[in-house]
């Protein structure tokens, strides 16, 4: 008979927490591989156009309404890519020169409050998206430009920020009580 082996709680917690930081960070890079795609196909296209412009005198249909598009597109899936580098703006002025313990308590905090702002700007943002669906919303402009799906785009990205930054604060806690090391 083999003997059962016993796992301990906290390495099984451990490996929990791994495992949500291994798919936060392929979800982090997926989102941020899109918004980077957006970025340079806005870049290639303006520049398409402002050749078009100067040598032709034809401005290309489309590049201005597909700009407008793009941004919200690469600000808000590029929000998850930022978070996971820690690229955003972060004022540390409590947190300086306190012990690690400390210091992640007070992460946490702040990322709950992020996280709580993030969800309220996100509940209407779905429901604006879904109306917007519904109604098959679009944007007049040279050409008609849908954009529903944007709103779609913009009401996901808000709900993966969110989500994010609760698993943000959820490791800072546990970090700060020594459970999960960074």
């Amino acid at each position: 008979m083999g003997v059962l082996e016993k796992t301990d709680p906290k390495q099984a917690e451990v490996k929990k927490l791994a495992a949500l930081r291994k798919i936060e960070s392929r979800l982090a890079s997926v989102t941020g591989v899109i918004a980077a795609a957006a970025l340079l196909f806005m870049m290639l296209s303006t520049a398409l156009d402002a050749t078009s412009r100067s040598l032709f005198n034809f401005p290309l249909p489309g590049v201005y309404e597909f700009s407008e598009v793009s941004m919200a597109i690469i600000v808000y899936l590029g929000l998850l890519w930022a978070q996971h580098d820690k690229k955003h703006i972060r004022v540390s002025l409590i947190s300086e020169n306190r012990s690690f313990p400390v210091k992640q308590a007070w992460e946490g905090i702040g990322w709950l409050f992020a996280a709580i702002f993030l969800l309220a700007i996100t509940v209407p943002t779905i429901e604006g998206a879904y109306s917007s669906f519904i109604d098959k919303e679009f944007r007049w402009g040279i050409v008609q430009m849908p954009i529903w799906w944007v709103k779609i785009i913009v009401a996901c990205g808000l709900l993966l920020a969110f989500i994010q930054m609760t698993l943000h604060f959820i490791l800072a806690i546990y970090s700060s009580f020594g459970a999960a090391d960074e």
